[in-house]
């Protein structure tokens, strides 16, 4: 009867705090009005596109119907599919209870992005695609296992489906029951208790913070059948990281990270992982995310924010990737930072410091004075902008 209780305590705390729409409470925003630009989101983004406009994609949409009944959601800036993309549009799908997209996109990703059974990657999907379904290299990308896990979770529950769990039971079984033997490992490192930045040799020895989702892990320990007190360990963790790899003024986060948070630059990337780049935009996303649907980690999170909110209002919102230390700026402030920011400026909405209040609204403000991207390069920065509208406007549950 404990048991039962505390679960239940525990379900509570994860739908008692969702709903808030912080456009509303802290903007005076009407509920029409964030109906509106959800609905327009949506539009923008899933509107299907045909088969033939390979050549221009940008040009409507990022969703792609497949035959009768799949669909994809294709990176625009390179023209392939990554489970990336499939997993967050799994998420907003499933979040504004759209079942025959969430459906859609689930059906593709076992077809084509699913590894066989004989395969030692069993388990695992190939992070991309092309758009015809032929798996581009052998490898996974961390991220998209947490987010399809997590929606296939969540939709078990919104539709009262229990396969969709079911589903989920069998990837978090199979990607934890690794060896290593075959070159390939579990999804977290057993020891760190952290997620790998992809298990296998060259991967699961670092890891990336924005893959640091304390939030879902939490939520696995209500929902998943085996090693509950494991993914609870792993949400300290996770949470311990995004604090440790926040740098101590700026409060920037590098794209990838040693276990004890310090940047990581990867000598086969094509880029200086160790800075705040791409990745990284998301880390507020997801200690916004943590903060309201768990309240674990209140103090350690609004320092942490307050620091690289205020960076970005002293930057004027100018720039898009810095060093660590904020110098060496490159690239325009985007959508998809000022959706992440947001969500973590949520941290400093109920705090006792008015100027905390005030540099929260700041960023709740650009967020709403800013659209969904268009162009070629909509597709990530998009799908972080709409996430992040997902949260702001109180239609995230766990």
């Amino acid at each position: 009867m404990k048991k039962f209780a505390i679960a239940l305590i525990t379900l509570f705390t994860f739908s008692a705090a969702m709903a808030e729409n912080y456009f509303k409470t802290a903007l005076g925003k009407s509920d029409a009005e964030v109906q509106a630009r959800v609905d327009s989101t949506w539009q923008h983004f899933f509107t299907p596109g045909n088969l033939k406009d390979y050549e221009k994609p940008w040009e409507k949409t990022v969703y792609y119907e497949a035959g009768p009944d799949m669909a994809f959601i294709m990176d625009t800036g390179s023209n392939d599919v990554r489970t990336e993309g499939m997993s967050y549009g799994m998420m907003i799908a499933v979040q504004l209870d759209k079942r025959e997209v969430f459906d859609r996109l689930w059906r593709w990703v076992k077809t084509h992005m699913a590894y066989p059974a004989d395969s030692p990657w069993d388990g695992y999907f190939c992070w991309q695609c092309r758009p015809d379904g032929t798996k581009i290299g052998r490898s996974n990308a961390s991220d998209g296992e947490l987010y399809f896990v997590t929606a296939l979770y969540v939709a078990s529950q919104r539709w009262n489906d229990s396969t969709y769990a079911a589903e989920a039971d069998s990837i978090l079984h199979k990607i934890m029951d690794k060896d290593g033997s075959a070159g390939v490992f579990p999804l977290f490192n057993e020891e760190k208790k952290l997620i790998t930045f992809v298990p296998d040799r060259g991967g699961y020895y670092f890891t990336d913070p924005s893959y640091m989702l304390p939030a879902f892990l939490d939520y696995w320990t209500t929902r998943a059948p085996e090693r509950r007190d494991f993914w609870k360990e792993a949400a300290e963790a996770a949470r311990n990281h995004l604090v440790a790899s926040s740098h101590p003024e700026t409060g920037l986060y590098p794209d990838y990270s040693n276990w004890d948070g310090t940047p990581f630059r990867w000598k086969h990337s094509g880029y200086n992982t160790s800075m705040y780049k791409y990745d990284a935009l998301r880390c507020p996303m997801n200690v916004g995310m943590d903060y309201y649907l768990t309240g674990r980690d209140r103090e350690r999170q609004r320092e942490t924010m307050r620091r690289l909110l205020q960076f970005f209002v002293n930057d004027n919102f100018t720039s898009a990737r810095f060093n660590l230390d904020g110098t060496g700026s490159e690239g325009n402030y985007n959508p998809g930072q000022a959706g992440a920011n947001a969500v973590g400026a949520i941290t400093l909405l109920d705090s006792p410091n008015e100027s905390d209040r005030r540099l929260a609204t700041t960023h709740l403000q650009r967020m709403w004075d800013t659209h969904p991207p268009q162009g070629k390069f909509r597709y990530y920065e998009g799908m972080v902008y709409f996430l992040s509208l997902l949260h702001l406007s109180g239609n995230f549950t766990l």
